[in-house]
């Protein structure tokens, strides 16, 4: 939002069984693949100077389901706002992120409230996201480390690992990237003990100012393989005009 930017760590770590028996199209020691750029491209996608996205967000739970239209804003890494158009219940209900903080701001109450680091892990809006993933999504580059795993004509895959100094979520995250166009294909994101925790997909590539964009994303949780997080862009700007003071704390309340 970005959003997958905008969401996150995306990181790694079975280089044994299915990379032990490489073809020639795997990995090549003399390859000289900038892999940060492809990372860095697949994580900030969807930002730009400025950028604005209507999506539309369906959660789909073990025991409900949810559908959201919002409207996104970013500026850079560091500043990004949603806030609910759809469902009119809900209207008004809005994010801010503002560097390494986030605020969430909910119209039935009429309060703004600061989501504390023991909530970071906690479920952004009911969705697969977390609160971390809105925060570090788009830094993946700053926190891990990069190596290739296998390189074929149309794909490269990477491992990421944590820098050793790094706060992290994910033990590792796979990418599986496009390579002439550099778009993902699917993130896999691994626990410290190596275990799969969730999927992101990505769909319905388009040309948008130069850019080759993912239109829609699909979050799956491996633990609960039915359900899912789909988000859709309807509407994507870049680099356009943004109101003064959109990204502060008091217009939040702004509808």
């Amino acid at each position: 939002m970005g959003f997958s930017s905008l969401f996150l760590a995306i990181f790694l770590g079975f280089m044994n069984a299915g990379f032990a028996c490489a073809s020639a199209d795997s990995i090549r020691p003399e390859s000289k693949l900038d892999l940060v750029d492809y990372v860095r491209r697949s994580e900030t996608q969807y930002l730009a100077k400025t950028s604005y996205a209507l999506i539309e967000m369906k959660i789909k739970r073990s025991t409900w389901s949810r559908r959201m239209v919002m409207k996104n804003w970013g500026e850079g890494r560091d500043k990004f706002l949603a806030r609910i158009v759809e469902p009119l219940k809900e209207r008004g209900t809005s994010t801010l992120k503002l560097n390494d903080n986030i605020w969430n701001y909910l119209p039935k109450i009429d309060r703004i409230m600061k989501v504390p680091s023991s909530l970071m892990g906690d479920s952004w809006m009911g969705s697969h996201f977390t609160n971390d993933d809105l925060v570090k999504g788009n830094k993946i580059d700053q926190m891990y480390d990069f190596s290739l795993l296998k390189e074929t004509s149309e794909y490269i895959m990477i491992l990421a690992l944590p820098k050793e100094d790094a706060a992290t979520v994910w033990g590792k995250i796979i990418y599986d990237i496009e390579r002439a166009r550099k778009v993902p294909k699917t993130v896999k994101y691994f626990d410290e003990d190596d275990d799969l925790v969730r999927t992101i997909s990505f769909h319905e590539v388009r040309e948008i100012d130069g850019r080759h964009i993912p239109m829609r994303m699909i979050v799956t949780p491996k633990d609960e393989p039915s359900e899912s997080t789909l988000i859709s862009y309807k509407e994507l700007a870049f680099d356009q005009s943004l109101p003064k003071g959109l990204f502060s704390v008091r217009n939040l309340k702004r509808r």
